[in-house]
């Protein structure tokens, strides 16, 4: 599964969360967040699960594109 980094903003903004705040409630390094967010790195199934729970959305969800998932 491929994580869709404008997905990733899009649900974060609409939480009402600053990337610090996921990066501190997902349990990861809050550069990372920036980076996956500028398309400089990629998310591993663990980060996505963990971005997801942080969120409180599927892992699916934060890999689609228009309700559509990304391959």
């Amino acid at each position: 599964m491929k994580l869709n980094r404008e997905t990733l903003a899009l649900v974060r903004e609409r939480s009402g969360m600053s990337k610090a705040e996921l990066a501190d409630r997902a349990g990861v390094d809050r550069t990372l967040i920036t980076r996956i967010e500028n398309g400089e790195r990629q998310a591993t199934p663990a980060v996505i699960a963990k971005l997801a729970g942080a969120l409180r959305c599927s892992q699916v969800a934060l890999c689609c594109v228009d309700g559509e998932a990304v391959a």
